[in-house]
């Protein structure tokens, strides 16, 4: 898998204008910032980030060979894609086709569906640009590459001809990805991709967040708050990639207590005793994994595969405080658990991490008990309380849960993402 930078394009240029930054030094600051923002939120497995600025020679290559095809013709210094040669255009975005005037050209990367026009693959430079160094030398004359021309060249060259699924958000319906179509099924005659899949806005106060409305919130903003990439992954994740999300911090709250349940699940399975096996932890297993699986075939349902988490934790939990799990069930709930977390990505698994004061005080109550001074473990069970953790004793020992004022068990699971 690869993820792009269109790095050349109208807003790149124009915001390092108004930054009065070079395009290279601007483009190189916010993808750094980029990629530190998605390795917080646990995304870092591509196989690529290839830039649009290093794949100009393939662009012009298109170009000519679209041209040789009838496909896109030069005018006024600029290569235009001509969408009444291509009979496809418009079936993704479902634009009227009717609207399309044959001949009329569009040279801004972005515009509105009721206005389908002949869209640029190579632009000509503007004297701002040609001041700054932003232009290449072709036949036609010094260019720059258009927005959609881009995207084309680098999955073409990465991905070969057809790629599995392309990704992208809603807006990007039209004209982006039906112009990415358009040039990449004239050249290969192939569908440019299998799937697509296309995600929701994100909307603060009914608007898309966005410079331009005056309503973002930066990663930094919600960290000074106190939030952990870990927490902003679960509000992402819990809605359908296909709807909108609203952001509010009351909405991260209720993601912090929804991880605390799952966490708490976690701890006290690992911390427990092994006990007798519990007839019913394999048909729940099975349960789950179907359940789970089956909500990711329906088109990504990660909200019910959370649904269904969380009834397998409703369930689970009684059979966990009365100890009656043993190390093979314990172990087989780990490894789907873990099996899940390649998707969800915000587990904690580690087997049973618990404050160096907390598993004092737990060993140290065990101690008394079984001496029989009792005085020695209520004392410790009190002092657990005060720290927030609540135990349970099981013929197999104890089972601990933590409630909202545990912040010793929190501090000893390291540093958030």
């Amino acid at each position: 898998s690869f993820m792009n930078f269109t790095d050349l394009d109208d807003n790149t240029i124009i915001g390092a204008d108004k930054a009065g930054e070079p395009l290279a030094e601007f483009t190189d600051r916010h993808i750094s910032l980029f990629r530190e923002a998605i390795n917080f939120l646990g995304i870092n497995d591509f196989s690529g980030y290839p830039r649009a600025s290093e794949y100009v020679a393939d662009m012009i290559e298109i170009a000519h060979e679209l041209i040789h095809k009838g496909y896109a013709y030069e005018k006024h210094g600029s290569i235009y894609f001509d969408i009444s040669k291509f009979s496809k255009y418009g079936q993704l975005s479902g634009v009227d086709l009717s609207m399309i005037q044959v001949g009329r050209t569009v040279d801004l990367d972005n515009y509105e569906k009721g206005n389908p026009r002949d869209f640029t693959l190579l632009k000509r430079s503007t004297l701002g640009e040609l001041k700054k160094g932003i232009f290449y030398e072709t036949d036609w004359g010094n260019i720059r590459p258009g927005w959609h021309i881009e995207c084309t060249a680098m999955s073409t060259r990465h991905l070969g001809e057809t790629i599995d699924i392309h990704t992208g958000g809603q807006e990007l319906l039209f004209p982006h990805h039906e112009n990415e179509i358009a040039i990449a099924e004239a050249l290969t005659g192939k569908p440019l991709a299998n799937y697509w899949l296309h995600s929701g806005l994100l909307l603060k106060d009914g608007k898309k967040m966005s410079s331009e409305a005056g309503n973002t919130v930066t990663l930094q903003e919600a960290m000074d708050k106190g939030y952990n990439g870990r927490e902003i992954r679960f509000m992402l994740l819990g809605v359908h990639y296909r709807k909108s999300i609203h952001f509010t911090y009351k909405k991260l709250d209720a993601v912090r207590k929804a991880l605390k349940r799952i966490d708490e699940f976690t701890r006290k399975l690992g911390c427990m005793h092994p006990g007798l096996p519990h007839p019913v932890i394999g048909s729940l297993l099975v349960e789950l994994e179907d359940q789970f699986m089956a909500a990711l075939d329906d088109d990504l349902n990660i909200s019910g595969a959370v649904g269904a988490l969380f009834e397998f934790i409703k369930k689970v939990n009684p059979i966990l405080y009365a100890g009656s799990v043993d190390l093979n069930q314990k172990n087989e709930i780990f490894s789907l658990l873990r099996k899940m977390n390649r998707v969800f990505g915000f587990f904690r698994l580690e087997q049973c991490i618990l404050a160096p004061e907390i598993n004092r005080l737990i060993e140290q109550r065990e101690e008394a008990r079984r001496r029989r001074d009792w005085e020695t473990a209520d004392k410790a069970r009190t002092e657990l309380l005060q720290k927030g953790i609540i135990v349970h004793d099981t013929a197999n020992g104890p089972v601990w849960e933590q409630d909202e004022a545990c912040k010793v068990c929190e501090n000893a699971t390291g540093n958030e993402r």
